[in-house]
């Protein structure tokens, strides 16, 4: 039996679920106490699971005390509109579930593994996922792709190698928590709930042989100061990884919500499509210069 216990949803959360009622799910995860974890699937149009195109996983914000799942929907369903599968997972929180930080940070981890072993079955090319999220979720997203390297003993050898974990083509946080012992952080309570913090903190997972970053941030954001962010894309490209920062002077802490500023979302949508595009991660298609979301 899990140790947890589920809570009635809130508010927005019934909103999501209106916003996303023709939109196909799957359970990605399931308790023994009956809980089920469910993944909205935007796809493009026709897709099938014979396809083999490029995916994102986004992880919602909403320092794991607010229900904030609906965040990325006009990112799905914009990204899936050029050809991009986009999977929003549902994973447990302090707002919904009697959880601690770390079964928390367990869940992103563990969605990331269950979309990258059933790609095949989704139509994604699971050498071209890329893990997404905003302020908490964007810490899931970094956690999961900056897993340490995996020690491997030869028993015919005297010595060990390192090798790559499991790690997605590309990550991309906006607005995320980079440094989870930061007072921005104190919400997520990963001090307290988390056996061994540096484990899961970004700051301390910095090393060669990470995947490319795409991080925006609004210079106006009143709870998170951009100036970290700065500095942890800078130390990421320093040891060699690809990293690109794109700071918004008119942007606050609302950058990710196309309703509230429509601009400032499309701006970086299209920094981002410019980006990965020319990693080689998405096709030159997927960039559209003069659209207007309506």
């Amino acid at each position: 039996m899990t140790s947890f216990s589920k809570r009635e949803p809130s508010l927005p959360a019934e909103s999501y679920e209106t916003s996303c009622a023709n939109v196909p799910s799957v359970v990605w995860k399931r308790f023994a106490d009956g809980v089920e974890l469910r993944a909205r699937l935007f796809m493009p149009p026709g897709h099938s699971e014979k396809d083999f195109m490029p995916a994102v996983m986004f992880y919602h914000g909403g320092m794991w005390a607010l229900e904030a799942a609906e965040e990325f929907v006009s990112w799905a369903v914009h990204l899936a509109s050029r050809g991009v599968v986009c999977v929003l997972p549902e994973y447990r929180t302090h707002a919904r579930f009697d959880v601690s930080a770390e079964d928390i940070i367990q869940d992103g981890l563990d969605a990331w593994k269950w979309l990258h072993h059933n790609a095949g079955g989704l139509g994604i090319d699971q050498y071209a996922i890329t893990l997404a999220g905003a302020d908490a979720g964007g810490l899931m997203a970094l956690n999961a792709a900056m897993q340490p390297m995996v020690q491997i003993r030869r028993w015919w050898k005297i010595g060990s190698r390192d090798e790559l974990p499991l790690q997605p083509a590309s990550v991309a946080i906006f607005r995320g928590i980079v440094d989870v012992m930061a007072p921005e952080a104190r919400l997520l309570n990963v001090k307290s709930e988390v056996s061994v913090p540096d484990s899961v903190n970004p700051c301390a997972l910095l090393r060669r042989y990470l995947p490319p970053l795409f991080c925006a941030h609004g210079m106006a954001d009143p709870l998170q100061d951009y100036a970290m962010r700065e500095w942890f894309c800078e130390e990421w490209r320093s040891l060699g990884n690809e990293a690109e920062l794109v700071l918004s002077p008119n942007a606050d802490h609302t950058l990710t919500h196309f309703a509230v500023n429509p601009t400032v979302f499309e701006q970086i949508l299209l920094a981002w499509e410019n980006f990965m595009a020319g990693q080689g991660i998405w096709p030159r298609s997927v960039i559209e210069e003069n659209a207007l979301m309506t």
